[in-house]
């Protein structure tokens, strides 16, 4: 055999051993692909959505569907082909998995029936077996889908609420709903069971201080698959008129009140400049305060820990009322507007400090604008709020009763002058505490309302500390 001829039987047979390879390869490849849901379920809705997984380690996925079956009506959700590479190439295709996420039912040819649907997912290699069929995965759930949100049905509407103000709203929810409440403007208030009466619930809100007195409140539900539900609360509002105030404020002020500030706060930066370090103080961190504060307010007691009215700081004259309008002069302009939010309390200086009402301390720090501040949590999203304080005489934890000494008034934060700043908040949001200093008020705008609807009598006593458990509604005594 001449030189040609043996190079020739050389390349051929290299040619054969690679189809034989090849042939080997592909018709040995018996695994199919793996299928996995990443986030399985059982029961879907509007926004149910549907995580995907597919894989094929050996000769690559060829195609990938997914489809909805429904009284024998098939509706395809996603179909995928992949392209091959070179037949007689040993490694397979490039397309060795799939991801694929989507909302099944957010599509509008797909009919939201109520009751059963299966879900069958299938999908193929590049696998010569089964006549170049390839290996097949196939995998069927049954899933049953829901389109109807929760019920939901006022009992009683609330009395006229003002802007600044708190109300009641007394209602009925499906025991579908996950969460329910009420929602004014982008603000949410949610609700609590009664656990005494079937799908009973009540929300304590308050109508925001700056929000014109045309926005609508509103009573919204949502189950755990999407649906929602919203029913508008017939609340008559009473628009208020807030003052406004012009405050002078000089480098002298800044570097007594600020400085402090960003000294104990380590994530706002000294900025080097007194008016650049005062608007930090004033716009970022008073958000971040308030951020806080309504995060707080997300693990108040889901109990009534408040007995009746609440107390205004004893012989105290107020200094500044709930939502002043304030300008900020500096250097003879106006460089910032805030709305002030709470009462400024003074008597003298380093006067005692008394617990508005029953509750359990929250936090007991330094605390930003505030200076040091205790906030006690009376229950249901209510909460209190002490600032400017020179000494803490309770730490967080503390269980304290109305009219005991928390710590005394002083002049830390962004004080001007020794005073107590008192707020009143709900879930978050500043209310006018003068309604609930108001003892009338109270029982005609909360106590009666949740009395009238048969909610069970006070029985709360002296708060305790393992409350943890206590799911009862029951509402203070007037």
């Amino acid at each position: 055999m001449n030189k040609k001829s043996l190079f020739y039987a050389i390349a051929l047979a290299i040619v054969a051993f690679y189809l034989a390879m090849t042939a080997f390869y592909r018709w040995g490849d018996g695994t199919p692909p793996r299928i996995t849901l990443v986030e399985p379920f059982s029961q879907a809705g509007p926004t149910t959505p549907l995580v995907l997984h597919v894989e094929d380690a050996g000769t690559g996925l060829q195609e990938v569907t997914v489809r909805l079956v429904q009284n024998l009506e098939s509706y395809t959700l996603a179909q995928e082909q992949f392209v091959a590479q070179s037949p007689f190439s040993i490694g397979g295709n490039a397309h060795t998995s799939y991801d694929l996420t989507l909302v099944p039912f957010d599509d509008d040819t797909i009919p939201k029936r109520r009751g059963l649907v299966t879900l069958v997912i299938t999908a193929r290699d590049y696998s010569w077996r089964g006549f170049f069929e390839g290996n097949w995965a196939r995998l069927e759930q049954n899933v049953a889908v829901k389109f109807t949100p929760p019920r939901l049905e006022v009992l009683s509407n609330p009395l006229p609420v003002s802007q600044g103000g708190a109300g009641v709203v007394i209602y009925r929810v499906s025991d579908d709903a996950q969460r329910y409440g009420v929602r004014i403007g982008e603000t949410f208030f949610p609700g609590y069971p009664n656990a005494e009466r079937a799908f009973t619930a009540f929300s304590l809100f308050a109508f925001p201080h700056d929000l014109p007195a045309s926005t609508p409140v509103f009573l919204v539900a949502d189950d755990s698959l999407g649906n929602h539900a919203e029913q508008r609360v017939d609340v008559p509002v009473i628009a208020k008129t807030w003052r406004s105030r012009t405050i002078t404020i000089s480098d002298r002020f800044i570097e007594r009140t600020v400085r402090p500030i960003i000294a104990q706060t380590p994530e706002i930066e000294d900025l080097d400049d007194p008016l650049r370090n005062f608007l930090q103080v004033n716009n970022v961190l008073r958000k971040r305060t308030t951020d806080r504060l309504t995060a707080m307010a997300s693990d108040s007691r889901p109990e009534f820990l408040w007995n009746g009215a609440f107390i205004q700081l004893s012989n105290s004259k107020v200094e500044a009322a709930f939502a002043d309008h304030r300008e900020y002069r500096y250097g003879g302009k106006i460089v910032d507007t805030q709305y002030h939010l709470g009462f400024d309390l003074a008597v003298t200086k380093r006067y005692p400090v008394e617990a508005a009402n029953d509750g359990i301390v929250v936090l007991a720090e330094f605390f930003g604008i505030y200076g040091n501040t205790i906030v006690i949590d009376h229950g249901y999203g209510l909460q209190s709020l002490y600032a400017h304080l020179s000494s803490f005489a309770a730490e967080k934890g503390d269980v304290v009763r109305k009219g005991h000494t928390i710590g005394r008034s002083g002049m830390t934060g962004l004080a001007a002058g020794d005073h107590l700043h008192f707020s009143l908040l709900l879930h978050g949001a500043q209310v006018n505490p003068m309604e609930w200093w108001d003892g009338q008020w109270v029982q005609s705008h909360v106590n009666g309302p949740l009395h009238r609807a048969s909610l069970r009598p006070n029985d709360a006593g002296t708060p305790k500390r393992d409350m943890q458990n206590r799911s009862d509604v029951s509402p203070p005594s007037p």
